[in-house]
């Protein structure tokens, strides 16, 4: 978590995307990213890209049925986040800080 002194987080973004078999924008570039969780709430493997088209087995791996990616100051990326999945209809939990 981003220490809060330094970036303080003013609001929360929670939402979900579904996550198709094609390159799917689960967020948009957002320059006042304070912190970023996705979560896999499916039963199929996602995989995530940043700043491209995501592509299966390519990028940060999301395991099904809870795996999950952190964004904190240590590795923030400020810009568009695809994800991709094999069958095509995959929950993928979302919760953006935003400073």
């Amino acid at each position: 978590m981003p220490d809060p002194r330094i970036h303080q987080i003013i609001s929360v973004d929670d939402t979900f995307v579904t996550v198709l078999a094609l390159s799917t924008l689960v967020r948009l570039a957002t320059p006042n990213r304070g912190e970023l969780d996705l979560v896999n709430d499916s039963d199929e493997v996602i995989y995530l890209a940043r700043g491209n088209a995501a592509v299966l087995n390519s990028g940060q791996r999301l395991n099904p049925n809870g795996g999950s990616y952190h964004m904190g100051t240590e590795n923030l990326y400020l810009g568009a986040i695809y994800a991709i999945c094999t069958g095509g209809d995959a929950n993928l939990t979302i919760s953006e800080g935003l400073t």
